[in-house]
Formats: C-alpha cells, structure tokens, sequence
C-alpha cells in the first residue's frame, strides 16, 4: 500500500515537472490521445506500486528515479525551440541542451523498459 501511494507521488512529480515546460509535443500527445498517453505511460508504474511483491521494490525505486530525471531533462518542442524544465529557454537551445535533452531521451528508453520488466515480474508472480 505504501508502495502504491509513492508511485502516486512520483507520478504527480513527474507530471509538474513536465508542465512547467509544456510545449507542442506534451499537448499533441495528451489532447491527441485524449488522455491515453499518460495512462499509459503512468498507469503501470502506479499498478506495480500497488500489486508489486517487496522483492520488486528496487526495481519500482529504479524506475522512479528514472521517470523522474526524464521529466525533468526531456526537451518538448516549443515556439521559439526546445523547452527543458531544468534549463532556461536559453540553454535549452544551445549544445548543453542537446546533451541534456540527449540524457532526458536515453533515461526515457531505460524507464520505458524498466516499466515492461515490472509488468512482466508482476504478472508472473
């Protein structure tokens, strides 16, 4: 249970994060999606919190700590460039950007397969 209200907190980090920075592409892929996109993207992570086994914890802890550097380094598409929470319009178009936005891409990828082995434990379990 405990576990579970965590993940309720990470996911709503996550969420803040991402829109002090909203841009073109976190719009298009909520409104596109009608919703779906972060459902999908935070509603397993929230699943594993609740249903995971103690023995998944580190994994869960893992993919917090991963969702999080991804919100906060992931560039979204805004009108004037790219926005990253943790960097000024400023920096976030200049070569620091891209390699931060480059690290924000890479963490994204390993908390995306972070979730799909969670999923898996948890339901084989």
């Amino acid at each position: 249970m405990i576990m579970g209200l965590i993940q309720l907190v990470v996911v709503v980090l996550a969420a803040l994060a991402r829109w002090t920075s909203a841009g073109w592409y976190l719009l298009i892929g909520v409104l596109g999606s009608l919703g779906l996109a972060p459902l999908i993207l935070f509603g397993p992570l929230v699943f594993a919190g609740f249903s995971a086994p103690h023995a998944a914890w580190p994994l869960l802890i893992f993919a917090d700590v991963l969702l999080l550097i991804t919100a906060l380094t992931l560039a979204d598409g805004g009108d004037n460039g790219m926005l990253i929470p943790i960097l000024d319009e400023r920096k976030a178009n200049s070569p620091v950007g891209v390699r931060v936005h480059r690290v924000g891409t890479l963490t994204g990828m390993a908390y995306l397969l972070a979730l799909v082995v969670l999923v898996v434990w948890i339901l084989a379990t």
